[in-house]
């Protein structure tokens, strides 16, 4: 189909770089050049953005055409190249999250357990620290779960030493441990 007057004065006119003629072309292919890239990418917005960079190459380089079917080919080109690279681009994103998730949640729980485990350790090393008699009447009560009778009858002890070396144990525990004597509580009480 031959190009009529007015498309080429539109050409020669873009082709010296002038704005009115570049608005021109933007206005008469912008919506149908969305619609192209939408196509491909199934996201408006991605379209939108690809159509817009499309133009923005246009208007910076200041390339000649020599008629506008050359610039038709030439915008839709350049907006079906740049709707494969991102798709391109948004499939190795994809790739690279999925496996980075995976090495992610584990790092995670490594990090909670080992977090965890030196909790424990804490708490276990001030209950060592306890005295003799008192860490083995803590360790029967809270650790065995052994009841203030049965460890009377194992120790041949009154059971009001044993009440009275409990609660030595929880204030040594809740001064030594401070913070963590919540998660002591949850554990032993």
């Amino acid at each position: 189909m031959a190009e009529t007057p007015e498309e080429a004065d539109l050409i020669a006119r873009l082709n010296k770089g002038e704005e009115r003629a570049f608005e021109t072309i933007f206005h008469k292919y912008y919506a149908s050049l969305c619609f192209f890239a939408n196509k491909f990418l199934r996201d408006k917005e991605a379209a939108k953005d690809i159509v817009q960079d499309v133009f923005v190459l246009l208007y910076e380089k200041k390339y000649q055409f020599p008629n506008l079917n050359a610039l038709k080919a030439f915008l839709y080109q350049c907006v079906h190249d740049k709707a494969l690279n991102y798709i391109e681009k948004r499939r190795i994103r994809s790739e690279i999250e999925s496996q980075l998730d995976i090495p992610l949640y584990e790092e995670n729980a490594y990090f909670l357990r080992q977090t965890e485990t030196e909790m424990y350790e804490e708490i276990f090393r001030a209950i060592d620290e306890l005295p003799t008699e008192c860490r083995r009447i803590f360790k029967m009560s809270y650790i065995e779960r052994l009841s203030i009778q049965e460890i009377s009858q194992r120790l041949n002890i009154a059971d009001t030493t044993i009440k009275t070396q409990r609660a030595r144990a929880k204030k040594f525990l809740q001064e030594r441990l401070k913070d963590l004597f919540s998660l002591a509580i949850l554990l032993f009480f």
